[in-house]
């Protein structure tokens, strides 16, 4: 039983002897043939007393082989020990391991496992630096070996025997070198230059330590071959000509020396050796020098939160510090004047704190333990001025992740939309409101009483203006700089300085308020977490007294009227209205550097960092597209969604857009100036390309007309599209849906009483067209009921809600051509339409065709984008709202009137002044396009 166990437990190269030798493990009967060509097993006297007894045998015997086993290995574990590290020196002879042989496989028939190989020369070991700073010898050794240069690991290296190392020493001509110089000599293929030679006096040793005494070279970078340097027997430096055949940048190693040395000449003093030009004439200028370099220091984290983050991610913890450190300013590292400057800035920011009572002084024994306390700092920045200077200002910030409070904290605060700011600005041209902006200094610090109680260690500055002790804990009455819900308590508290002055705040927005005195609106104020607009008539001496109260309730910083800048966009007032623009944002966005090799390398896909530095480049175009740019909006956004399978192309072209954008660095946005009852909202509507404008209601009779730009969009359609229509059906709805807030927020301006509950009521207070160049939707929303039918039920499903705002708000649908479609800029590669619309000076045209002919055909046909065809004036407005809505029913009299009125060749018309641009001026436009 003992050796039937051992035979089929224990393993030699993965099978037991049994299975080497049979092929097989027995069955559980312990039978190794087929049971079909077995005879039947002898009946046993008492089967169960034996199979028990033999089952009880069998796991005796596994038992002593396992113990067996397990004592081997343990004897094998005692017995073993270490080998002996050996210590090597550069130039010792060793023998290395390999187990595989030159010009012959691994498992090669008739090779063996490995052998020692050799002998070889140690050139060189790489070293380790220890905890306290000193050398150890590293895991790398590197051998040479004729002409092969080896990297081994000392492991598998031995040294060479006394004998080797004789036998080595005899022959003469299979010598190892062990030289560094015949070491080159042996390997060749390589060019180096011996200065050894150049051995410098005693006296020019001990001046040269001091690099004060010296201007030092400037290093440049060749282009290009180096010219060949030689020096002829007089010791003159010699330049070839340039028309000499370009030679080896370094000069090879010349084994033979003759002539008289350098160091062989008697000593003679220093003054008669040194030459004047070696010393410096002019002050050192270091930053004139290509090669200035300075010392990039990161601070380690102070906070457990600052070691998890540096411990999971330390690349991305010092990029992070890296961005931190670029805006903020180290005080230690300041000039003597600059750190006076923020000096005074701290000051200043003292004199803020103690003024609005920020901190609550206790005394000692009530003051709790500092852990329960939340600490305080400085930061410190350079703030660039609208003039492009710069002035100090420091800014004292609570520690808020260290509120104990933290994760319970409200933290969200609303801020103005780029919508609200346009709507603001289109009822100031409206109404000729004067528009003002106010910076509040120190938003934060003027905000209502801290509503929880918070402790806080302030800053050494602080503590010293109320006379306390350094490290003395305060209770914390306002909502200070740091705080996560420190812009919420701020919004708070202005929103309730706001309704108690008789201001009322949108629903649509709540960082607007209106002054509607007896339902008619007077002023309205917007604000962007400290920074306010105002607009209102000079003359009104209530909206004045307004604005007198606004100016005693805080404390201003700058106060600018008519021409200012608020939040990075530049805004002033013009005749026609006002102009928006940022002349300067550009110059603070890099191009992401290439070098020649990369450039061409154009399929290539983008590593990690060009990733990163495409995401950053990409987002602030996205900021000026989004702010006064929509003709770049459309490249940025297919930009975007490439980013994650880049290519250097997709760089190259990146770069090629900022350049496209500042040649336009120039370009304004302009508000015009309308009469309110004349105005409404279109909305030209292309994939997911949206342009929402202000325009007068002429635009709808083909006049040309002025159309303010009030919203755009341009990204990714929300799901995949089975088909063109499908897409444009998507873009109606979507378009639709902006199209109603506008109106919606702009019936909420102007109306006498808003009502919450029927949102489609005060949309309907405002006139609203949706402007598509898809025949298909055009068609179907054209009729009187839209039915679901055909392959795309789904889009039709979602038509349903533009047909809903046909009936309940009087929406009305025209259809236009792709080339008079302005949204169209804002979905392709290379559309004009936009740089069309600013050549025409911000005016449009909805050209009416009866035919529908496509932009194509029109070309064909000899027809300009903007011509309108004969008889189009006369044409009746179509669509199941046109008849269902009165507005409509007054332009079809409309319409009546301009029949009767001249037309030029293209059929516009000439009453009452509605075409601000000539059509000979949109023929030339669209020419020079």
């Amino acid at each position: 039983m003992a050796v039937s166990t051992f035979n089929q437990r224990e393993l030699a190269r993965g099978f037991s002897p049994v299975q080497h030798v049979l092929g097989q493990s027995p069955d559980t009967a312990n039978r190794h043939l087929l049971a079909a060509t077995q005879s039947e097993e002898p009946i046993l006297n008492d089967a169960v007393a034996e199979f028990k007894r033999e089952a009880e045998s069998r796991a005796v015997a596994e038992k002593a082989l396992v113990d067996w086993q397990a004592q081997q290995r343990v004897n094998r574990a005692m017995n073993s020990r270490s080998r002996a590290q050996c210590v090597y020196r550069p130039g010792d002879l060793v023998f290395f391991w390999r187990t595989q042989e030159s010009g012959r496989h691994k498992r090669q028939p008739g090779t063996r496992q490995g052998r020692f190989l050799g002998p070889a020369r140690i050139l060189a070991m790489e070293t380790r630096q220890n905890e306290d700073g000193t050398a150890r010898p590293g895991h790398a050794v590197w051998l040479v070996r004729g002409r092969h240069l080896l990297k081994c690991s000392p492991e598998q290296l031995r040294p060479a025997s006394q004998r080797e190392e004789l036998i080595d020493s005899l022959s003469q001509t299979d010598s190892t070198p062990w030289t560094f110089t015949k070491l080159t000599a042996e390997i060749g293929g390589n060019q180096y230059e011996d200065i050894s030679d150049e051995t410098p006096p005693e006296e020019e040793w001990n001046r040269a330590q001091d690099v004060t005494q010296e201007l030092q070279p400037s290093r440049v970078r060749i282009r290009g071959k180096r010219q060949l340097v030689r020096t002829d027997t007089g010791g003159d430096t010699i330049m070839d000509e340039p028309s000499e055949p370009s030679q080896p940048s370094r000069i090879r190693r010349t084994f033979d020396h003759r002539g008289p040395r350098p160091w062989e000449a008697a000593a003679v003093h220093w003054s008669t050796v040194v030459q004047e030009s070696a010393w410096a004439t002019q002050e050192v200028g270091y930053w004139t020098d290509d090669q200035a370099a300075v010392e990039v220091a990161v601070d380690l984290p102070d906070s457990q939160r600052g070691w998890d983050h540096f411990c999971k991610n330390p690349q991305a913890y010092l990029v992070s510090m890296l961005k931190r450190r670029a805006v903020e300013v180290s005080e230690k590292r300041l000039s003597a004047e600059d750190r006076q400057k923020f000096a005074e800035a701290k000051q200043k920011e003292v004199r803020n704190f103690i003024s609005a009572n920020a901190f609550e002084a206790l005394p000692k024994e009530l003051q709790p333990s500092k852990d329960q306390a939340i600490g305080m700092r400085w930061l410190l920045t350079w703030k660039v001025q609208e003039d492009g200077s710069v002035k100090p200002k420091a800014r004292a910030i609570l520690l808020g992740y260290q509120d104990p409070q933290y994760e319970y904290r409200s933290t969200t605060a609303p801020v103005m939309t780029r919508q609200t700011r346009q709507l603001f600005l289109q009822a100031a041209a409206n109404l000729k409101w004067r528009i003002q902006k106010g910076d509040i200094s120190g938003a934060f610090l003027q905000g209502r009483d801290y509503p929880d109680e918070l402790f806080c260690s302030p800053c050494d500055e602080i503590l010293e203006a109320m006379k306390l002790p350094k490290g003395s804990i305060t209770r914390l009455k306002r909502a200070c700089y740091g705080l996560v819900d420190a812009p919420l308590e701020w919004y708070k508290t202005v929103a309730e300085f706001m309704e108690s002055i008789g201001l009322v705040r949108l629903w649509s927005d709540a960082c607007a308020w209106v002054w509607k005195p007896q339902g008619e609106l007077r002023g309205m104020v917007t604000g962007h977490v400290d920074d306010f607009m105002f607009g209102g008539a000079d003359s009104d001496a209530g909206w004045q007294e307004i604005i007198r109260r606004i100016k005693e309730r805080f404390r201003w910083g700058d106060w600018d009227q008519d021409s200012f800048t608020q939040c990075g966009v530049q805004i002033e007032s013009v005749p026609e209205g006002f102009t928006l623009s940022q002349p300067r944002y550009l110059d603070g966005l890099a191009e992401i550097p290439l070098n020649s090799v990369r450039r061409k390398q154009r399929s290539s896909p983008t590593t990690d960092r060009e990733k990163s530095q495409l995401r950053a480049l990409l987002g602030g175009l996205s900021w000026f597209a989004q702010q006064t740019s929509p003709h770049v909006a459309a490249e940025v956004s297919l930009r975007l969604s490439e980013v994650c399978e880049s290519t250097v192309d997709t760089i190259v072209q990146t770069n090629q857009l900022l350049d496209y954008a500042r040649q336009r660095q120039g370009h304004k946005l302009l508000i015009h100036r309308c009469r309110n009852e004349d105005m409404q909202f279109f909305a030209w509507v292309d994939a997911q390309g949206i342009f929402i404008g202000a325009a007068s209601k002429d635009l709808l009779q083909g006049a040309v007309c002025q159309v303010s730009p009030i919203t755009w969009h341009s990204t990714k359609i929300d799901r995949t599209c089975r088909s063109p229509g499908a897409a444009e059906s998507q873009a109606a709805v979507n378009g639709e849906d902006s199209l109603f807030y506008v109106r919606y927020q702009w019936a909420e301006m102007f109306a006498k009483e808003v009502d919450l509950r029927n949102p489609s009521n005060m949309a309907a207070q405002v006139g609203g067209s949706l402007i598509t160049d898809s025949r298909n939707v055009y068609d179907k929303l054209h009729t009187a009921v839209l039915t679901i039918q055909g392959a795309e039920k789904k889009s039709n499903l979602e038509l349903l809600s533009v047909k809903e705002s046909q009936l309940n708000t009087g929406l009305q649908v025209r259809w236009v051509h792709s080339e008079a479609q302005l949204a169209n800029a804002l979905t392709k590669r290379g559309a004009k339409e936009l740089e069309l619309y600013y050549k025409m000076n911000f005016t449009w045209r909805i050209v009416e065709d009866p035919d529908m002919q496509s932009a194509r055909r029109r070309r064909q046909n000899g027809l300009t984008p903007f011509e309108q065809t004969l008889g189009a004036a006369q044409r009746e407005p179509t669509g199941f709202a046109a008849y269902r809505s009165r507005q409509s029913l007054e332009a079809i009299g409309e319409g009546q009137k301009v029949a009767a009125q001249p037309e030029t060749l293209d059929g516009t018309s000439m009453r009452h002044g509605a075409a601000m641009t000539s059509p000979n001026m949109i023929a030339d436009v669209v020419c020079i396009a």
